[in-house]
Parts: structure tokens; sequence; C-alpha cells
């Protein structure tokens, strides 16, 4: 049976790029994104590998879950669910707004839980014809170490990397794998629209976004729980974790 793979923040950035990559190893892509315009353009490019597309914001629990009961009546059974929407708000912690603050965690956070409560549910049933499913968020290497300018973002990020970890926890025996990505900056338009990049990104410049997918893709070849794409992103977990001291220094040099 040809496996089915169900991208989230299809229409731009790292989930259109993710797509294209997939449709090129002719995969079977379902596609959601709130932006149904740029959606509708992003299937007709990728051609026949799109199989069905949905026009939902996560952030609503019961469109997300409408959306899963339309894309399994239209697409079957689903193998891999990548959630890459999301969004980025940056700013000093004591003045970022609190609407700003508040749109971050309900869409990073709780479209995450939106997205979890109506698809996990879909891959369980998957993997009785499928084997093992994956349920794969794409968080951020801030997830892994706050950064300046970022701590909304950041926030919400070690939001979805816990949520993730106790989800993997409570679905420990069952056929459904929990995984997170947490790349470091991506030069999508999220992010290069910003009127200026916070000053981290002196540190590590945004990366491209097709190589960024690359390494996504290849490091869901492995066993690793948490997928860490790229050297920056391997490079802070593991002094975050041998040297916190030293992070501490580096970046309170560029905040």
């Amino acid at each position: 049976m040809q496996r089915t793979w169900l991208i989230t923040g299809a229409a731009s950035g790292l989930g259109r790029e993710l797509a294209a990559q997939l449709a090129r190893r002719s995969e079977r892509l379902v596609l959601w994104d709130r932006d149904g315009e740029r959606l509708e353009r992003t299937a007709a490019l990728l051609g026949r590998a799109v199989v069905h597309t949905e026009v939902v914001d996560v952030v609503n629990a019961d469109a997300t879950r409408h959306s899963a009961e339309r894309t399994v009546d239209a697409a079957g059974p689903l193998w891999r669910v990548i959630h890459c929407a999301g969004i980025l708000r940056v700013g000093p912690a004591l003045t970022m707004s609190a609407t700003d603050y508040r749109a971050t965690i309900e869409v990073n956070y709780l479209g995450t839980v939106h997205v979890t409560r109506a698809l996990a549910p879909v891959l369980l049933d998957s993997a009785r014809r499928l084997g093992t499913t994956e349920l794969v968020f794409i968080a951020s290497v801030t997830a892994v170490r706050g950064a300046p300018s970022m701590a909304g973002y950041s926030a919400s990020k070690h939001a979805v990397v816990g949520f993730a970890q106790a989800l993997r926890d409570e679905l420990a025996g069952e056929p459904l794998r929990v995984r997170v990505v947490c790349p470091t900056a991506i030069a999508t338009p999220m992010l290069m629209n910003l009127p200026e990049l916070p000053p981290v990104f002196t540190l590590s410049p945004p990366q491209p976004v097709d190589k960024v997918a690359r390494e996504v893709l290849a490091g869901l070849e492995t066993s690793a729980w948490m997928v860490l794409p790229g050297r920056t992103s391997k490079l802070l977990a593991l002094a975050q974790r041998a040297v916190p001291s030293l992070v501490d220094r580096v970046l309170r040099r560029v905040k």
C-alpha cells in the first residue's frame, strides 16, 4: 500500500518544501493550511502527488477535527503526519504585546494539541493496516535553549516539546510513534519578512529551506525521537547539555 503523508502549514515555508521534496519521491500527500489561495497554488504545482487538501486553521479545535474526518474519507489511512503550521512573533520579553504572546501560544502550542487530538486516533486506526505510524511535530532549536528577543516563540516551542514527551510516554506500547524536530533558523518568508532579524541570528544565519527540509527527511529515517537538522542545532543541543554556562555567556553577548 502506498504511504500517505499529511503536512500542516503546507502552503509556504518548510511545510511547502517538505511537500515538494516528497512529491519528487512520488509519495502520496495530504496538505493542510489556513491560506486557501496559497494551498491551491501549492497543490497545483505538486500535481498528482496531492490526493487531498484542507483549508483549516488549527487554532479552531472543531474545524481541525472536521478536517481530519474529511481527510480520512478522501485519502484513507495516514502513515505520517508532519505538523509544521506555526507563527513567529519576536521582541523583548518585557515589551512584546500580550496579543502576540497569546497568538503564539494559541497557534504553536494549542494548534499542536488540536492537531494531535484530531489525528492521533486516525493514525492509531491506520496502524492496523500500515504497521507503525508517526506523528511529527516541528518545534525549534529555541525549544532546546531560549534566545533573546524570542521569548514568546521559545516558550511556545518548549510547550510543544513538553507535550510531545508526555504524549510519547502515554502512547508507549502503541503503534504510533511521536517525534519532534528542532531545526535552527530557516530562511522562510515567516522569518525573512520580519522588519529586523533578532540579533541572535548573527551567530547562526538562517539556513536555506531546501537544505533544512532534506535534513528533516533524512532525520526521520533515523531512530531519534528528537531530530536536530543541521550542525548548529546539534552543537547547541550538545553544548546546552555539557556546558550550559558557555551557552549563557554566548547568548548574553548578542541580546
